[in-house]
């Protein structure tokens, strides 16, 4: 009898085990279907973010619907994934890779719905982000070289004349129910607008895709399509803005200017961040930060230059014939050379390094000469296109060379090619990890690499180490200008003083850099306080492993998942250190 109840309990007991991993196991699958469908009604809704990422299984014939009616038809998709996802068992995801995809996915569409409360839709006149550069982003990269392609490409940019007629019939709404933007983001737009109307079709940058298919005949029919359909509806925009929208549009250039203002930039700090923390406390930081900036800054200051004045030693470096440029080849050969050392010494600091190239290429004449800074495109994602870094080489004579190779390690090695191409050739990784960004964890380690350069002994001089402290001041001044102007009442003018007085930026670059802060707030505060999180992890791991700590074993656990938001990545980082101290 005593057997047979032994058998029994232990036949009960195997019975629950086996109910419970059915249950995990369900819980997961339910998972894997909700992200697998939500990724591909992401990349049917906006086939430009497909495009972005290298995904040729997104529509390739259209560009996104930006009716009213459309985005509010995709909100609610959002929201029916929500609720799925609010149904599922946490507990039965723990400790497994679904669980970090629901963290990353929850608190995504969360963020969205916090978002909307903007209206961004209603206003989005925006020179970083804007319409007309989307479609000069989507020309790179729409594929070409086939009769299909061909044709689908045709279409996509013959309809770009209807993504126009409703960013125009949004705009108006937004006049009607008191959403504009600022005035000189309209102008700064207005500018780009011009550039690319008197561009010649052949050097326009929506007939790139047409010089690499090659076809005589495509040639033709693009330049078709640009003259009679692209050029057309860019003059109907401009006018538009110039006539109807500059006029009055707004003074003020930050959100509290806009109904429900003070809750929509809460929104965005925590979209872009995914730190609750206060407009207050980001400006404190900044200006807290910012000093011992300037003592670092004032210590080469005195050697090279004889001052201590921050903004004295900036001018200076910037000023110094030396330290500019002859041609575009003296930029890009410039920056080719600090690729060369970083990619030498990298194995000492990583043992995780992608297998794609990370690559240069100069920025379009229109983003050029309107002040793009520099920027980062991910590689394809069968891993055939390179990831790119695009570099601003327009007038290099007035291009001073302080801040390139800083700006080289953030956007390519080790900074958004290693933690961007990594993920991308990760396939442990449910598919939607790749493509869930925020700027917290994205940008606060490519900042934090600009600094691991300097441990790497890869600045050539301490002029280029100046431009490593110039660019960790522009993202603390960051911290005081995106609240200053969001919530604090700051006028333009005072954000690009602040800017001219504590970065060695051009003045070009500046007030193209405040139009970004303005059209796309909180965004500008996450590179400092993604960089102070990953630091501050990093010497906690230091401080509890002594001896067992291992500069590229915390790397791996930095980059191992790809995006993660930054409460993730500390609990990430803290198991990481408990199982490391009694490995």
């Amino acid at each position: 009898m005593r057997k047979l109840t032994i058998f029994l309990a232990i036949l009960i007991s195997q019975t629950a085990v086996a109910q419970m991993n059915q249950k995990n196991n369900a819980n997961k699958i339910a998972l894997r279907d909700i992200a697998q469908r939500y990724e591909q009604a992401m990349f049917n809704r906006s086939p430009e973010i497909a495009m972005y990422w290298g995904r040729l299984d997104a529509p390739l014939d259209k560009f996104m619907d930006r009716k009213l009616s459309a985005i509010e038809a995709w909100r609610k998709t959002e929201d029916n994934f929500l609720s799925e996802l609010n149904v599922l068992s946490i507990q039965d995801l723990k400790d497994s890779p679904e669980y970090h995809t629901y963290q990353l996915l929850k608190q995504t569409l969360e963020n969205e719905k916090a978002g909307r409360v903007c209206k961004d839709e209603l206003w989005n006149v925006n020179p970083m982000l804007g319409w007309h550069n989307i479609a000069a982003m989507v020309a790179e990269k729409q594929p070409v070289g086939t009769n299909e392609y061909r044709e689908l490409a045709i279409k996509r940019f013959s309809s770009l004349t209807e993504v126009v007629d409703d960013e125009i019939n949004n705009l108006r709404v937004g006049l009607k129910e008191g959403y504009t933007a600022p005035k000189p983001v309209v102008q700064r737009v207005l500018k780009q607008l011009a550039i690319l109307k008197n561009t010649p079709v052949e050097s326009s940058p929506y007939f790139e895709l047409a010089i690499r298919d090659g076809s005589p005949e495509f040639k033709r029919r693009m330049a078709d399509v640009i003259e009679n359909h692209i050029n057309p509806a860019i003059t109907r925009y401009a006018a538009f803005l110039e006539n109807e929208y500059l006029p009055v549009a707004r003074d003020k250039v930050g959100v509290m200017a806009l109904p429900h203002g003070e809750q929509c930039y809460k929104a965005k700090v925590m979209k872009e961040t995914t730190l609750s923390i206060t407009a207050k406390a980001i400006f404190d930081y900044g200006q807290q930060h910012m000093e011992q900036i300037r003592r670092e800054v004032a210590e080469i200051g005195q050697r090279e230059f004889a001052t201590q004045d921050m903004s004295e030693v900036f001018h200076l470096a910037k000023e110094k014939s030396t330290h500019y440029f002859q041609s575009e080849k003296d930029i890009l050969d410039y920056n080719f050379a600090a690729l060369e050392r970083v990619k030498n010494k990298v194995p000492a600091w990583f043992d995780m390094l992608p297998k794609v190239e990370g690559i240069i290429k100069p920025y379009p004449l229109h983003r050029a000469q309107t002040g793009a800074p520099g920027e980062y495109h991910p590689p394809s994602d069968d891993g055939k296109r390179p990831g790119i870094f695009y570099i601003n080489t327009y007038e290099p004579e007035k291009r001073s060379r302080i801040d390139q190779e800083a700006t080289l390690f953030h956007e390519l090695i080790p900074g958004h090619h290693f933690q961007i191409a990594l993920v991308m050739e990760d396939k442990t990784q449910l598919s939607i990890n790749k493509y869930l960004w925020n700027s917290g964890y994205g940008e606060g380690w490519a900042l934090y690499t600009e600094r691991l350069a300097d441990e790497m002994g890869l600045y050539s001089d301490d002029i280029s180490r100046l431009g490593m402290l110039s660019n960790e001041a522009l993202r603390a001044a960051r911290l005081v200008v995106d609240p200053g102007l969001h919530v604090m009442n700051w006028t333009r003018q005072q954000a690009v003083d602040y800017l001219k007085q504590h970065t060695a930026m051009d003045d070009n670059i500046i007030e193209a850099e405040v139009d970004r802060y303005i059209m796309l707030p909180g965004q500008a505060t996450s590179y400092m306080l993604g960089k102070r999180e990953i630091a501050s992890l990093r010497e906690k791991a230091k401080q509890q492993l002594g001896s067992k700590f291992d500069i590229r074993q915390y790397h791996n656990q930095v980059l191992k998942n790809g995006t993660v938001t930054l409460p993730m990545l500390r609990g990430q980082i803290e198991d990481w250190i408990e199982r490391a101290r009694f490995s």
